[in-house]
Protein backbone atom coordinates (compact mmCIF):
# COMPACT_ATOMS: atom_id res chain seq x y z
CA UNK A 1 0.00 0.00 0.00
CA UNK A 2 1.35 3.50 -0.91
CA UNK A 3 1.14 6.35 0.64
CA UNK A 4 -1.74 7.97 -1.55
CA UNK A 5 -3.46 4.90 -1.32
CA UNK A 6 -3.82 5.50 2.43
CA UNK A 7 -4.81 9.05 2.23
CA UNK A 8 -7.60 7.70 0.50
CA UNK A 9 -8.67 4.96 2.84
CA UNK A 10 -7.58 6.68 5.87
CA UNK A 11 -10.90 8.49 7.05
CA UNK A 12 -12.78 5.08 6.63
CA UNK A 13 -10.00 3.38 8.63
CA UNK A 14 -10.65 5.37 11.39
CA UNK A 15 -14.54 5.33 11.90
CA UNK A 16 -14.22 1.67 12.19
CA UNK A 17 -15.77 1.08 8.71
CA UNK A 18 -13.32 -1.46 7.47
CA UNK A 19 -13.31 -5.51 7.86
CA UNK A 20 -10.29 -7.37 9.84
CA UNK A 21 -8.85 -8.03 6.80
CA UNK A 22 -8.82 -4.64 5.15
CA UNK A 23 -7.43 -3.20 8.69
CA UNK A 24 -4.62 -5.27 8.47
CA UNK A 25 -3.16 -3.47 4.83
CA UNK A 26 -3.50 -0.38 6.32
CA UNK A 27 -1.90 -1.28 10.01
CA UNK A 28 1.33 -2.57 7.60
CA UNK A 29 1.62 0.30 6.31
CA UNK A 30 1.66 2.54 9.03
CA UNK A 31 3.20 0.10 11.20
CA UNK A 32 6.33 1.18 8.28
CA UNK A 33 5.14 4.39 7.37
CA UNK A 34 6.10 7.38 10.20
CA UNK A 35 4.77 10.26 8.08
CA UNK A 36 1.28 8.34 8.01
CA UNK A 37 1.16 7.08 11.58
CA UNK A 38 1.72 10.50 12.66
CA UNK A 39 -0.75 11.37 10.60
CA UNK A 40 -3.10 8.95 11.71
CA UNK A 41 -2.17 9.96 15.24
CA UNK A 42 -2.84 13.95 15.03
CA UNK A 43 -6.57 12.62 13.49
CA UNK A 44 -7.33 10.36 16.21
CA UNK A 45 -6.26 13.64 18.60
CA UNK A 46 -8.60 15.81 17.12
CA UNK A 47 -11.72 13.98 16.50
CA UNK A 48 -11.13 12.68 21.14
CA UNK A 49 -10.56 16.43 21.33
CA UNK A 50 -13.84 17.06 19.72
CA UNK A 51 -15.90 14.21 21.21
CA UNK A 52 -14.66 15.28 24.62
CA UNK A 53 -16.05 19.46 24.01
CA UNK A 54 -19.21 18.15 23.13
CA UNK A 55 -19.55 15.84 25.93
CA UNK A 56 -18.38 18.83 28.43
CA UNK A 57 -21.15 21.10 26.75
CA UNK A 58 -24.20 18.85 27.20
CA UNK A 59 -26.63 20.13 29.15
CA UNK A 60 -27.52 18.99 32.77
CA UNK A 61 -29.47 16.03 33.39
CA UNK A 62 -32.13 18.00 34.74
CA UNK A 63 -32.17 20.15 32.38
CA UNK A 64 -32.36 17.41 29.78
CA UNK A 65 -35.23 16.02 31.23
CA UNK A 66 -37.37 18.86 31.65
CA UNK A 67 -37.06 19.84 28.15
CA UNK A 68 -38.17 16.41 27.33
CA UNK A 69 -41.47 16.47 29.44
CA UNK A 70 -41.84 19.80 28.44
CA UNK A 71 -41.84 18.02 24.45
CA UNK A 72 -44.20 15.11 25.28
CA UNK A 73 -46.52 17.36 27.04
CA UNK A 74 -47.11 19.67 23.99
CA UNK A 75 -47.77 16.49 21.85
CA UNK A 76 -50.14 15.19 23.93
CA UNK A 77 -51.99 18.58 23.69
CA UNK A 78 -51.49 18.70 20.02
CA UNK A 79 -52.55 15.40 19.79
CA UNK A 80 -55.93 16.53 22.34
CA UNK A 81 -56.93 19.61 20.42
CA UNK A 82 -56.42 17.78 16.78
CA UNK A 83 -58.89 15.24 17.88
CA UNK A 84 -61.12 17.79 20.00
CA UNK A 85 -61.42 19.80 16.06
CA UNK A 86 -62.03 16.36 14.62
CA UNK A 87 -65.22 15.70 17.13
CA UNK A 88 -66.46 19.51 16.76
CA UNK A 89 -66.78 18.62 13.26
CA UNK A 90 -67.78 15.51 12.99
CA UNK A 91 -70.34 16.02 15.82
CA UNK A 92 -73.65 18.53 16.52
CA UNK A 93 -74.89 18.16 19.49
CA UNK A 94 -78.74 19.19 19.71
CA UNK A 95 -81.80 18.77 22.40
CA UNK A 96 -84.59 17.45 21.56
CA UNK A 97 -87.50 16.44 23.48
CA UNK A 98 -85.99 17.18 26.77
CA UNK A 99 -82.91 14.78 25.30
CA UNK A 100 -79.70 15.24 23.54
CA UNK A 101 -79.03 13.82 19.91
CA UNK A 102 -75.91 13.75 17.75
CA UNK A 103 -76.32 14.78 14.42
CA UNK A 104 -73.19 15.11 11.47
CA UNK A 105 -73.11 17.89 9.70
CA UNK A 106 -71.41 15.85 6.36
CA UNK A 107 -74.45 13.63 6.64
CA UNK A 108 -76.15 16.47 5.24
CA UNK A 109 -74.06 17.12 2.45
CA UNK A 110 -74.11 13.45 2.20
CA UNK A 111 -77.93 13.62 0.96
CA UNK A 112 -77.95 16.77 -0.59
CA UNK A 113 -75.51 15.51 -3.07
CA UNK A 114 -77.03 12.54 -3.92
CA UNK A 115 -80.65 14.44 -3.74
CA UNK A 116 -78.73 16.61 -6.53
CA UNK A 117 -77.47 13.94 -8.37
CA UNK A 118 -80.68 12.31 -9.21
CA UNK A 119 -83.12 15.39 -9.40
CA UNK A 120 -80.26 15.83 -12.59
CA UNK A 121 -81.69 12.69 -14.37
CA UNK A 122 -85.30 13.68 -15.08
CA UNK A 123 -86.56 10.02 -15.37
CA UNK A 124 -90.26 9.59 -15.99
CA UNK A 125 -93.24 10.26 -13.37
CA UNK A 126 -95.17 7.32 -12.05
CA UNK A 127 -97.91 9.34 -11.35
CA UNK A 128 -99.16 12.90 -13.24
CA UNK A 129 -102.06 15.01 -13.89
CA UNK A 130 -103.21 14.86 -10.25
CA UNK A 131 -103.88 17.58 -7.81
CA UNK A 132 -101.70 16.89 -4.07
CA UNK A 133 -104.23 15.20 -2.03
CA UNK A 134 -104.20 12.32 -4.70
CA UNK A 135 -100.50 12.05 -5.49
CA UNK A 136 -100.10 11.83 -1.18
CA UNK A 137 -102.68 8.84 -1.42
CA UNK A 138 -101.24 7.23 -4.33
CA UNK A 139 -98.24 6.96 -1.97
CA UNK A 140 -99.97 5.35 0.84
CA UNK A 141 -98.68 1.60 1.16
CA UNK A 142 -95.87 1.94 -1.06
CA UNK A 143 -93.61 3.63 1.26
CA UNK A 144 -93.18 2.95 5.02
CA UNK A 145 -93.98 6.37 5.89
CA UNK A 146 -96.70 8.92 4.76
CA UNK A 147 -95.79 12.21 2.32
CA UNK A 148 -97.48 14.99 3.01
CA UNK A 149 -96.70 16.59 -0.45
CA UNK A 150 -95.55 20.32 0.01
CA UNK A 151 -97.58 23.34 -1.57
CA UNK A 152 -95.12 25.35 -3.05
CA UNK A 153 -95.62 29.51 -3.97
CA UNK A 154 -95.75 30.32 -7.63
CA UNK A 155 -94.84 26.47 -8.67
CA UNK A 156 -96.96 23.67 -9.97
CA UNK A 157 -96.65 20.25 -9.67
CA UNK A 158 -95.54 18.10 -12.49
CA UNK A 159 -95.43 14.74 -11.24
CA UNK A 160 -94.07 12.47 -8.83
CA UNK A 161 -92.29 8.71 -8.41
CA UNK A 162 -90.65 6.50 -5.68
CA UNK A 163 -86.60 6.71 -5.69
CA UNK A 164 -84.60 7.17 -3.01
CA UNK A 165 -81.90 9.48 -1.18
CA UNK A 166 -78.67 7.56 -0.32
CA UNK A 167 -79.78 4.18 1.32
CA UNK A 168 -83.52 5.84 2.53
CA UNK A 169 -86.75 5.04 0.25
CA UNK A 170 -88.24 8.45 -0.55
CA UNK A 171 -90.70 10.37 -2.47
CA UNK A 172 -90.02 12.45 -5.35
CA UNK A 173 -92.18 15.17 -6.42
CA UNK A 174 -91.42 17.48 -9.51
CA UNK A 175 -92.60 20.87 -10.01
CA UNK A 176 -91.56 23.97 -12.35
CA UNK A 177 -92.00 27.63 -12.02
CA UNK A 178 -94.74 29.05 -12.62
CA UNK A 179 -94.89 32.78 -14.53
CA UNK A 180 -94.63 35.11 -11.57
CA UNK A 181 -92.65 38.27 -11.04
CA UNK A 182 -91.16 37.18 -7.76
CA UNK A 183 -89.74 33.86 -9.09
CA UNK A 184 -87.94 32.73 -12.36
CA UNK A 185 -90.27 30.82 -14.22
CA UNK A 186 -89.61 27.53 -16.20
CA UNK A 187 -87.22 26.45 -13.72
CA UNK A 188 -87.17 22.73 -12.53
CA UNK A 189 -87.71 21.69 -8.48
CA UNK A 190 -87.67 18.85 -6.66
CA UNK A 191 -88.71 17.80 -3.37
CA UNK A 192 -87.98 14.49 -1.88
CA UNK A 193 -89.40 13.18 1.49
CA UNK A 194 -87.93 10.50 2.93
CA UNK A 195 -88.00 8.68 6.60
CA UNK A 196 -85.58 10.25 9.55
CA UNK A 197 -86.70 9.27 12.50
CA UNK A 198 -82.97 7.96 13.44
CA UNK A 199 -82.44 11.65 13.05
CA UNK A 200 -79.21 11.57 11.10
CA UNK A 201 -79.99 14.96 9.05
CA UNK A 202 -79.45 18.65 10.37
CA UNK A 203 -82.86 19.94 9.71
CA UNK A 204 -85.39 21.98 11.71
CA UNK A 205 -89.08 22.57 11.31
CA UNK A 206 -90.33 26.10 9.05
CA UNK A 207 -90.08 28.22 8.86
CA UNK A 208 -85.90 27.04 9.45
CA UNK A 209 -84.45 26.63 6.11
CA UNK A 210 -81.03 24.51 5.97
CA UNK A 211 -79.32 25.62 2.82
CA UNK A 212 -76.50 23.55 0.91
CA UNK A 213 -74.93 25.01 -1.95
CA UNK A 214 -73.88 22.04 -4.61
CA UNK A 215 -72.09 24.22 -7.45
CA UNK A 216 -75.05 25.89 -9.32
CA UNK A 217 -77.39 23.64 -7.53
CA UNK A 218 -78.60 24.46 -4.29
CA UNK A 219 -80.42 22.42 -2.07
CA UNK A 220 -82.86 23.38 1.22
CA UNK A 221 -83.69 20.84 4.32
CA UNK A 222 -86.83 21.50 6.73
CA UNK A 223 -88.30 18.65 8.96
CA UNK A 224 -91.66 17.90 9.87
CA UNK A 225 -91.82 15.04 12.85
CA UNK A 226 -89.36 12.28 11.54
CA UNK A 227 -89.82 13.21 8.04
CA UNK A 228 -87.13 15.54 6.26
CA UNK A 229 -87.56 17.31 2.80
CA UNK A 230 -85.59 17.99 0.69
CA UNK A 231 -85.40 20.46 -2.15
CA UNK A 232 -83.37 20.75 -5.29
CA UNK A 233 -83.18 23.23 -7.69
CA UNK A 234 -80.96 26.16 -9.37
CA UNK A 235 -82.71 28.24 -7.90
CA UNK A 236 -81.22 30.89 -5.20
CA UNK A 237 -82.13 30.77 -2.11
CA UNK A 238 -84.27 33.98 -1.94
CA UNK A 239 -86.31 32.53 -4.40
CA UNK A 240 -86.20 28.76 -2.30
CA UNK A 241 -87.71 31.23 0.70
CA UNK A 242 -90.14 32.61 -1.58
CA UNK A 243 -91.16 29.06 -2.64
CA UNK A 244 -91.46 27.51 0.42
CA UNK A 245 -92.33 30.32 3.06
CA UNK A 246 -94.66 32.76 1.05
CA UNK A 247 -97.95 32.99 1.59
CA UNK A 248 -100.15 29.78 0.11
CA UNK A 249 -96.73 28.04 -0.11
CA UNK A 250 -95.33 25.48 2.43
CA UNK A 251 -95.39 21.97 3.70
CA UNK A 252 -98.82 19.81 4.67
CA UNK A 253 -98.32 18.95 8.17
CA UNK A 254 -97.99 14.95 7.84
CA UNK A 255 -101.13 14.38 9.66
CA UNK A 256 -103.34 16.19 7.94
CA UNK A 257 -106.14 14.20 6.49
CA UNK A 258 -106.23 12.85 3.02
CA UNK A 259 -108.07 10.72 0.88
CA UNK A 260 -107.73 7.41 1.10
CA UNK A 261 -108.78 6.10 -2.25
CA UNK A 262 -108.45 8.93 -5.44
CA UNK A 263 -111.79 10.42 -6.60
CA UNK A 264 -110.93 12.12 -9.95
CA UNK A 265 -108.58 10.07 -13.05
CA UNK A 266 -105.36 9.99 -12.03
CA UNK A 267 -102.80 9.29 -15.04
CA UNK A 268 -100.46 6.86 -14.06
CA UNK A 269 -96.82 6.17 -15.98
CA UNK A 270 -94.32 3.49 -15.04
CA UNK A 271 -90.89 3.61 -15.26
CA UNK A 272 -89.37 3.14 -18.98
CA UNK A 273 -85.59 2.35 -19.23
Amino acid sequence: MTCQELDRLLYPYLDGEFQPEERLDVETHLGTCADCARRAEEERRFRKAVRHSVQASRAPASLRDGIQLGLRREQRRTAQMQWLRMSAAALVVVAVGGGWIAIRPEERHRFAADAAKRHAKPLPFEIANAPPEHVEAWFDGKLDHPVAVPRLSHAEMKGARITNVTDKQAAYISYETTPDQDVQPGRRVGVFVFDDSGREVEARALPDLQMNTLGSVNVAFWRDGELVYELVTDLDEADIRKLVLQKGGTARMSNAPRPSEPSLPIRQVSDVP
